[in-house]
C-alpha cells in the first residue's frame, strides 16, 4: 500500500502532463457567434445545420464547414476580424468549435426535425426569431404542453389522431 499510492500519483502527474493526453486532445473553442449578422447575408439555417434535414438533431456546424466560407469572406469590423482570426487558428491547431446546447429533449423523447421540416414548418415556428438573436437562445419553452398545444391539435381530424398517440413522441 506504501508503494502503490506514490506509484498511482506518479502515473496520474504523467498522462496529466502528457502531450496527448485526452483532455487536451478534445479541448475546443469558443467563439462569439451572431445568427443575426448570417441571416442579413442570406445564410440559410439548413446551410449550417443540415443533419435537420435527416437527423433527429440539427447539429452544430464544424470548423471545416465555418472556414469554407470564411476564409474568403472579408469582415467589415476589428471585433469580426478577431473572431475570424480565432476560428482560423482553430481550424490550424485541428480544435473543435464548442457551442453551448440550446435544445436539450429528455431521452425519453422521440424527437426528429425531418417530419416536422417535411411538413412545412421553418426553424422560427418552434425556435423562434434566431435571425434577430446574436447567439441563438431559447425564447420560447420547447416541451409537450408547447408541441400539442400550438401544432399537434391543430391538424386535420386523421393526422391529429397520430400525433396525439402517446407513441408519436414518447419512447
Amino acid at each position: 500500500m506504501v508503494i502503490v499510492l506514490p506509484l498511482l500519483l506518479l502515473a496520474t502527474l504523467i498522462l496529466a502532463a502528457a502531450p496527448w493526453a485526452p483532455a487536451n486532445a478534445i479541448s475546443g473553442t469558443t467563439i462569439a457567434f451572431t445568427h443575426q449578422k448570417h441571416i442579413a447575408a442570406g445564410v440559410q439555417c439548413l446551410f449550417c445545420h443540415p443533419q435537420a434535414l435527416n437527423s433527429a438533431i440539427a447539429t452544430i456546424p464544424s470548423v471545416q464547414r465555418c472556414v469554407g466560407c470564411h476564409q474568403n469572406i472579408q469582415v467589415g469590423t476589428a471585433s469580426g476580424q478577431a473572431t475570424i482570426d480565432q476560428l482560423m487558428a482553430a481550424w490550424e491547431e485541428q480544435r473543435p468549435l464548442e457551442w453551448p446546447k440550446i435544445v436539450d429533449m429528455p431521452d425519453f423523447v422521440n424527437f426528429n426535425h425531418r417530419p416536422h421540416i417535411a411538413a412545412g414548418f421553418n426553424c422560427e415556428t418552434c425556435h423562434g426569431n434566431v435571425g434577430a438573436m446574436d447567439m441563438a437562445r431559447m425564447d420560447r419553452r420547447i416541451n409537450m404542453g408547447f408541441c400539442l398545444n400550438n401544432c399537434h391539435r391543430h391538424q386535420d381530424a386523421e393526422t391529429r389522431q397520430r400525433l396525439m398517440s402517446c407513441i408519436t413522441c414518447h419512447k
